[in-house]
C-alpha cells in the first residue's frame, strides 16, 4: 500500500494537553480546537509560520512506537518534519518525566530515525508556575538541548519563541 506521509518543516510533540495545539494557534492563524481533555487534537493542525509549516501532532503517549491508541500513526507524521519542538507542560507534577516518555517512543519508532532531528524542548503553561520554578526547570531541560518557556497568555514569549524558531538553522 501507499502510504503519505506528512511534510512540515517542525513538529509539536508532546504528551496529550501539553499545549501543542495552543501553542500552533498562538504562533500561527490556525484554529485548531483546544480543550482542557486528554486527545482534543485526533489529525494534525498545520499552520504557516514565517515560510514554515508547522504541525501540530496529537498526543503521543507511553506504548505508542508500539502501537498503543494511534501512536505509529502519529509518530508517522513526523518522519518528514525537519525540526521537532518538544513541548513539556509545566502544569505537571514531573515534566522530566513527561518529556523522557515522549523521547523513549520516537528513540523506539523505526529504529531510532527521530533521534536524528534536530529539537527544541518548550516548556509550556509557563503561566502555571512562578518564575522561579520555571528557571530551573529550563536550566535541567537545557543540559539535554535547546529549550524555550512560554506562556500563550504572554505576547512578550511567544515573539521569543517564534523568534526562535526562525532562527534555528532548518536540517533535512
Amino acid at each position: 500500500y501507499i502510504e503519505l506521509r506528512l511534510i512540515a518543516d517542525a513538529g509539536f510533540i508532546g504528551l496529550p494537553n501539553a499545549g501543542k495545539t495552543s501553542l500552533l494557534n498562538a504562533l500561527t492563524n490556525a484554529s485548531g480546537k483546544v480543550g482542557a481533555y486528554a486527545f482534543t487534537t485526533l489529525d494534525p493542525n498545520l499552520g504557516a509560520f514565517y515560510g514554515f509549516v508547522l504541525a501540530d501532532i496529537p498526543g503521543l503517549i507511553a506504548g505508542a512506537s508500539d502501537g498503543k491508541g494511534l501512536g505509529i500513526k502519529f509518530l508517522r507524521h513526523i518522519a518528514r518534519t525537519k525540526l521537532l519542538v518538544h513541548c513539556v507542560s509545566l502544569e505537571s507534577e514531573d515534566p522530566m518525566l513527561d518529556y523522557k516518555t515522549v523521547r523513549a517512543e520516537i528513540e523506539s519508532f523505526e529504529g531510532g530515525i527521530l533521534t536524528q532531528k534536530q529539537q527544541l524542548i518548550v516548556l509550556t503553561k509557563s503561566d502555571t508556575r512562578d518564575s522561579k520554578h520555571s528557571t530551573k526547570l529550563r536550566t535541567q531541560f537545557k543540559k539535554i538541548g535547546p529549550t524555550a518557556v512560554v506562556s500563550v497568555l504572554d505576547d512578550t514569549q511567544v515573539k521569543n519563541l517564534a523568534d526562535e524558531l526562525v532562527s534555528l538553522p532548518r536540517s533535512a
